[in-house]
């Protein structure tokens, strides 16, 4: 019997000072079938230099331009599902995984078939310690992830962060990519809602561990950090808006409360920048109401299909 094909895409963006570490690791992989493809999203720096350093080892697929993580991880998503892998994982270029990583995560995969959804517990980039992902999505689980005589093999989650997020291809083939109203932050809290909708459950594997520096490019430059903010706010309220088992009303509610509560913060810190931001967002967002609507409304579709 073969294994199950994975691919692991790799989405680079002037990620130079990350990808050697990340390719080394990740071809050091124990587990016996897999591919890795490099998606680029048009680098300025030497990322492609770095990578061709690899060749053939890995594919390299170029964007033109910086199109998103949303957009460029599709691109190699699409590669994987035309080549008939069994299973996707996106991994961030500023991680290194452990030996054994995908090996853990493949065994859950096979074994629990209503799990479509799987992610690795995250270290720090540089040491054992849990990074901040980690400490706080699990903070009522550390002591158990730190013992290695834990009988849990997987937790069940709402979510996993995309740095390390494997998907089962059958659950692209259902439900989509990763939908493209989002640019960057909150698609993949926003796939697994809509795999959990269709039945299906997402799993932090317990014995897969992978190093994650968390934040990679976005750390880089004060306008960097403003976009990340502006990502991340704007993918929260497109998030609250279109949640498929809540009526419009109701989705309008968790909007107003998302809105309310940064506002307060806002007001409580004096914080302009902050406030410019929610502006330009809420402008954007009422600029493409219909984008948002139809977004609920096809899959709200979906989840009345499977109840009915």
């Amino acid at each position: 019997m073969r294994s199950p094909l994975v691919y692991i895409i790799i989405l680079s963006y002037n990620s130079e000072k990350w990808i050697k570490a990340c390719l080394t690791s990740v071809l050091a992989t124990t587990y016996d079938s897999f591919k890795v493809v490099i998606v680029d999203n048009g680098s300025t720096d030497n990322t492609v230099v770095e990578v061709s350093k690899f060749l053939p080892q890995v594919e390299l697929l170029l964007n033109q331009s910086n199109v998103g993580f949303v957009r460029g991880n599709n691109v190699g998503i699409t590669q994987a599902l035309s080549q008939q892998a069994d299973y996707i994982v996106l991994l961030n270029p500023d991680t290194q995984v452990t030996p054994t990583w995908l090996t853990e995560m493949i065994k859950i995969g096979e074994a629990e078939r209503n799990v479509g959804i799987l992610g690795a517990v995250q270290y720090s980039y540089h040491d054992k310690t849990f990074n901040s992902w980690t400490r706080v999505a699990l903070a009522d689980r550390l002591a158990e992830l730190g013992s290695p005589l834990t009988d849990t093999v997987w937790i069940p989650m709402e979510w996993v962060e995309g740095a390390c997020f494997m998907v089962k291809a059958e659950l692209f083939q259902r439900i989509g990519l990763l939908d493209p109203i989002y640019f960057s932050f909150y698609e993949e809290i926003d796939f697994c809602r809509r795999a959990a909708c269709l039945g299906y459950q997402t799993a932090l594997v317990i014995n897969s561990r992978i190093h994650h520096y968390r934040g990679g490019v976005w750390k880089e430059g004060r306008i960097r950090n403003r976009l990340r903010d502006y990502f991340c706010d704007r993918g929260q309220f497109i998030y609250a808006l279109t949640d498929p088992r809540r009526t419009i009303k109701g989705n309008l509610k968790w909007y107003l409360i998302t809105l309310l509560t940064k506002l307060k913060e806002v007001i409580k810190h004096l914080d302009l920048e902050k406030l410019l931001r929610l502006l330009v967002i809420q402008a954007d967002l009422l600029g493409k109401p219909l984008n948002v609507y139809e977004k609920w409304k096809r899959e709200r579709n979906l989840v009345q299909a499977r109840t009915s």
